[in-house]
C-alpha cells in the first residue's frame, strides 16, 4: 500500500462523501468529453491555463476548479489518448509530453505556457515543461499540487487491478468499494456500475471501461520510468498538510528540478482531497494571482 492510500483509508467518512459527489457533478459538467485537448473554459483576455491529467488519465476533476479561478483565464484540460478509440499509449512520459506539446500549441501556438497538475498530474505537467523549453518556448508558470518528482509510489497507485478499478469507480463518483479478496474484480466492478446506473460510466462499454484501465497501468509504468530534468520558471507549489513529508522537505525537492522562484501554500487537506471546494477557494485566487503577475511581466 502507497503512502497515499494508507492515508485515504483513515480519512473521515465526510470527506470521502464530498469528494464522491464531487465526482458526480464533475463527471456531469464534462459531458462525457474524451479529446485529448478538453476545453473548460475559452475565451476571456487572460492567458490560457492547460491542465495535466491525474493518473485516471481524465481531466474532468479540474472542472472544480471554474468557481474560483478569475473568468479572465481560459482553462483546458489535457486527457489521455486510448479512451476515445483504440489507439496505442505512449511508451514514455516524455513522448505522453511531447503529445500534449503539440495539442496546447493548436490553441495557443507560441509562450509563455502556462502549466498545472494535481498528483502524477504534476508530474506530466512538469515533464509538458521540459518539452516546450526544448522547443525554444518560455514557461510563464508551473503550478503543482502536491506532486512528488522523486517518489512517485508516494502518489500513485500499484498495479493491482482491484485498487485501479476502485480508481475508475472513484473518478465517477461510485463507492470504491473492491478489495484484494475479490476474486475476479473486473467483474465485481460492472456488477457495482450496472447497479447505479445514470451515473456516466454504465453507459460505457466494457472496452473502454478496460481501457482506462489500460491508461492507469500506463501512466504509472510511465511516470515511475521518467527521469525528470530541470525547468526554468516560477513554480507555485501547493502542499497537501496531512500528507508527509512537510513543506520543508517537499520544497527542497523541488529546488533541485525547477531553477527559478518558487511560491508555496499550505492546506489543511489531504492529498486526495486538493480539489475539494474549501481547499479550491484557496487555490484558485492563489492562481489568479499568479496569472495576474505573470502577464503583468509578460506586458512589461
Amino acid at each position: 500500500m502507497t503512502t497515499a492510500e494508507a492515508a485515504a483509508r483513515a480519512l473521515p467518512a465526510a470527506e470521502n462523501l464530498q469528494v464522491l459527489r464531487q465526482s458526480r457533478a464533475t463527471t456531469k459538467a464534462a459531458a462525457g468529453t474524451l479529446d485529448v485537448l478538453m476545453p473548460m473554459r475559452v475565451g476571456g483576455s487572460g492567458p490560457a491555463v492547460f491542465c495535466a491529467p491525474p493518473v485516471v488519465g481524465l481531466s474532468w476533476c479540474y472542472f472544480a476548479m471554474l468557481p474560483y479561478v478569475d473568468a479572465r483565464y481560459p482553462l483546458y484540460g489535457l486527457q489521455a489518448r486510448g479512451l476515445r478509440r483504440p489507439e496505442p499509449l505512449p511508451a514514455s512520459m516524455t513522448e505522453m509530453a511531447r503529445d500534449y506539446a503539440d495539442q496546447i500549441r493548436t490553441v495557443q501556438p507560441a509562450g509563455p505556457y502556462h502549466l498545472f497538475g494535481w498528483s502524477l498530474g504534476g508530474n506530466i505537467a512538469f515533464a509538458i515543461a521540459e518539452e516546450l523549453e526544448r522547443r525554444g518556448e518560455r514557461i510563464g508558470l508551473l503550478v503543482i499540487l502536491d506532486s512528488n518528482l522523486s517518489a512517485i509510489d508516494a502518489i500513485a497507485p500499484s498495479n493491482e487491478p482491484w485498487m485501479i478499478y476502485n480508481l475508475v469507480l472513484a473518478q465517477f463518483g461510485y463507492v470504491p468499494a473492491l478489495t484484494a479478496a475479490d476474486p475476479a474484480p473486473d467483474a465485481r466492478m460492472l456488477e457495482l456500475v450496472r447497479r447505479r446506473p445514470g451515473m456516466g460510466l454504465d453507459e460505457w462499454p466494457d472496452q473502454r471501461v478496460h481501457a482506462m484501465q489500460r491508461v492507469i497501468k500506463n501512466n504509472v509504468v510511465v511516470g515511475g520510468m521518467h527521469r525528470p530534468g530541470r525547468v526554468h520558471c516560477r513554480l507555485l507549489f501547493f502542499s497537501a498538510t496531512r500528507n508527509p513529508p512537510g513543506l520543508a522537505e517537499k520544497l527542497d525537492s523541488w529546488r533541485s528540478f525547477v531553477d527559478g522562484p518558487i511560491e508555496a501554500v499550505e492546506l489543511d487537506c489531504d492529498h486526495r482531497h486538493m480539489l475539494l471546494p474549501e481547499p479550491v477557494a484557496r487555490i484558485g485566487p492563489a492562481l489568479s494571482e499568479e496569472l495576474a503577475r505573470a502577464a503583468a511581466s509578460t506586458a512589461h
